[in-house]
């Protein structure tokens, strides 16, 4: 046994012997930000907007206001399309000997999204707003949760949201069939359409949170989706509103749908995929 590596190293310059050695292994160790530990940082930034409970939500934001802008920027190519569309739709809706509307149920489908009266109220009363209040109070009861009132607080922030809109941008409905179903509001977005998806599907969405099993949630799922899809083809129809209000409430409502599902704690994961220096870590 020698002393030799008893010994403390002998001192020297920076730049020489072990030292030296840690110092520039150090150094190769950290790449520039164009390798892959800059690639990687990079990616880990936007990782989240691939997301689909993130850029499904702001890709609906961003229908939504393009929709608006055209809205507001009238008569454009939107208006055009509008106006096609509803001149198509009324050719069909109507019967040829005496202008009514064929399949008088329509009317009935496209009234779900709007108030109804009720003995000795002075006002419509909104059923969806009305089924979504006495869901989220009896959720809250059974699942012992915060999370229902909250998601019920936002289905009924949602339709405010979509009232303020709709009296922003003042815009004039397709025919008087509709006026009596905005209270002096402008058409877009949709009202009808507006209330359904906040009121029903946050009431679905709610419902969901307390019955768990798959096959539940996907008939609820189900149901809200034709609902939704029903109520918007009715207001078409009836002549009550232009297409790209409907859209345009889908696209926003839609958007806020993904915040409720949040609050119940509802996340959609993407299929996972193995970085490459997982995949590597797995085969040694």
């Amino acid at each position: 046994m020698t002393d030799t590596h008893m010994a403390a190293p002998a001192p020297g310059p920076v730049g020489s012997g072990a030292a030296a050695d840690a110092a520039s292994g150090a150094g190769s160790s950290a790449e520039p930000d164009g390798g892959m530990g800059g690639r990687g940082t990079r990616a880990d930034r936007w990782r989240p907007l691939r997301r689909p409970d993130v850029w499904l939500p702001l890709a609906l934001l961003g229908i939504y206001l393009v929709l608006w802008v055209l809205v507001l920027a009238r008569p454009n190519f939107l208006t055009s399309f509008d106006l096609w569309v509803r001149n198509h739709v009324q050719d069909r809706a109507h019967s040829d000997f005496d202008g009514a509307h064929r399949w008088p149920l329509v009317k009935d489908v496209a009234d779900l999204g709007g108030g109804v009266a009720v003995h000795k109220v002075p006002v419509r009363v909104q059923l969806a707003m009305a089924l979504l209040g006495v869901v989220a109070l009896a959720a809250a009861a059974v699942r012992c949760s915060w999370r229902p009132l909250a998601a019920g607080a936002a289905g009924y922030a949602t339709l405010g949201l979509v009232l303020v809109l709709k009296a922003a941008g003042n815009r004039p409905g397709p025919s008087m069939a509709g006026q009596a179903f905005t209270d002096g509001l402008g058409y877009f977005p949709s009202g009808h359409t507006g209330t359904t998806m906040a009121g029903y599907g946050t009431s679905v969405l709610i419902l969901a949170f307390v019955f768990t099993a798959r096959w539940m949630r996907l008939v609820l799922a189900a149901g809200m989706t034709l609902l939704a899809l029903a109520v918007g083809a009715a207001l078409v129809w009836m002549d009550y509103h232009w297409l790209s209000d409907v859209l345009g409430s889908y696209a926003l409502c839609g958007a806020a749908l993904f915040v409720v599902a949040r609050i119940l704690g509802f996340r959609l994961q993407p299929p996972k995929v193995d970085s490459p220096s997982e995949r590597v870590r797995s085969t040694v």
